[in-house]
């Protein structure tokens, strides 16, 4: 009898057991299966969709430390280019095609993990990533390339900190941060890269198509009516713009402590709104002046944004509506405008003279026409008291010294020049 008993109470035990590493087996599988169905269907519902210029490049930081803590020995030890995976997936128009790595960020502790491994191959549209070379493999981003897309050489500082060289892309909204163990590789990427952005043709934005249609129809004034009726994006608001109104490279950098061309665009317009709140404008005219002095491919840009904001003002001669113009007019005799911009601000001048004559806005236009037939460009931006003179459309008392004589006072403008007047 004791045995009988014995032998229940071992199959229980057994049964109990067997329970439980079912159990444990099938919790840690269900963990890992929950952690790798999150990472797949972010990277999955991102490259099903139709439009590709919004691929999400981050994952889940759960997901990517299991991920990266079950990667394989043997896989990490893979070449990063040219390996032989079975069946390779018919490409005819991939320019280059590899492995690379991406780049996976951690949290606080650990910032900077060991990329993950993808296969990508370059076309003359883009820049695809998927999970393997097989056939089979799926598709989990993509990177469109334009004219406006750049690429960032590798460094030997990122090198020294992670033991790769990286290669940046920069698109639309994301960037691309790859990494390989060998320099002719990543220069081999980057040579490819610029070649296919060098080969793509200048991407307009909608301000830029609708500047070309204004000047075809400059003689109709219903049509051009009905361009400005059609495209708020030429006239005023109150709101903000969340990209600039002409073409900027995506990485472009400002420089001398500034940030990027798009990003300083987009700011400058936001000072320029802060115009119609403030009682003394001068200060602010002459920061927006001077950062146009320091960023000249932000010129175009100003002109523009001022154009914008002075049509279809909700007050046309309002003193809201007189300070773009005056920014304007600071604008004319500072810098000047493209050849594209310049025949733009004509056009616009001249509308507005037909819809409000004899007004202070064609009083300034008339400045803005005289200061763009003279300005030569200036080394300065004015001082605070030329720009009140420019303001007050007066002229700017100066004191001249001549040998042998007595000063002399003579009344300037800000477009004199020293021969004029001696």
């Amino acid at each position: 009898m004791p045995f009988p008993g014995g032998l229940w109470w071992l199959l229980c035990c057994r049964q109990g057991f067997t329970l439980l590493r079912r159990d444990y087996c099938e919790a840690s599988k269900g963990v890992a299966s929950e952690e790798e169905v999150e990472e797949s269907f972010e990277l999955r519902r991102q490259g099903d969709e139709d439009s590709t210029l919004q691929v999400n490049l981050t994952q889940p930081s759960r997901a990517s430390s299991y991920s990266e803590r079950s990667l394989p020995v043997t896989e990490e030890t893979h070449s990063l280019i040219t390996e032989n995976c079975g069946r390779m997936q018919h490409e005819p128009d991939a320019i280059v095609k590899g492995w690379l790595q991406r780049e996976v960020r951690g949290g606080i502790k650990t910032p900077w993990l060991r990329p993950r491994k993808y296969w990508f191959v370059l076309t003359e549209d883009s820049l695809d990533y998927y999970s393997g070379c097989e056939v089979s493999a799926q598709r989990l981003g993509s990177l469109v390339l334009t004219s406006l897309c750049s690429v960032l050489w590798p460094d030997k500082q990122t090198y020294k900190e992670t033991g790769y060289w990286a290669v940046t892309v920069f698109g639309r909204k994301h960037c691309y941060r790859l990494y390989t163990e060998h320099l002719n590789e990543a220069v081999h990427w980057v040579c490819a890269l610029q070649k296919v952005i060098i080969s793509k043709a200048p991407l307009q934005t909608p301000t830029q198509l609708l500047m070309s249609d204004i000047e075809e129809n400059h003689n109709s004034p219903e049509i051009l009516d009905q361009i400005y009726r059609n495209n708020p994006i030429l006239c005023y608001t109150a709101g903000p713009i969340y990209a600039p109104l002409l073409p900027f490279p995506y990485a472009a950098q400002g420089g001398q402590g500034y940030a990027g061309l798009r990003d300083e665009a987009v700011k400058l317009f936001h000072s320029l709104q802060q115009l119609e709140e403030l009682r003394d404008p001068i200060l602010l005219m002459q920061g927006v002046l001077q950062t146009c002095h320091d960023l000249p491919a932000l010129v175009d840009e100003i002109f523009c944004q001022l154009v914008k904001q002075t049509t279809e003002p909700p007050i046309p001669g309002a003193p809201t509506d007189l300070r773009y113009w005056q920014l304007l007019v600071c604008m004319s005799y500072t810098f000047i405008p493209s050849v594209p911009i310049l025949c733009y601000l004509h056009l616009h001048l001249q509308r507005m003279e037909k819809m409000f004559p004899r007004s202070s806005v064609t009083h300034y236009g008339h400045l803005i026409t005289q200061a763009l037939q003279k300005s030569k460009g200036r080394e300065c931006v004015p001082s605070l008291d030329e720009i009140a003179t420019l303001i007050g459309s007066q002229e700017i008392p100066q004191s001249t010294h001549c040998p042998g004589t007595t000063t002399c006072y003579v009344a300037i403008t800000s477009n004199a020049t020293a021969q004029k007047h001696v």
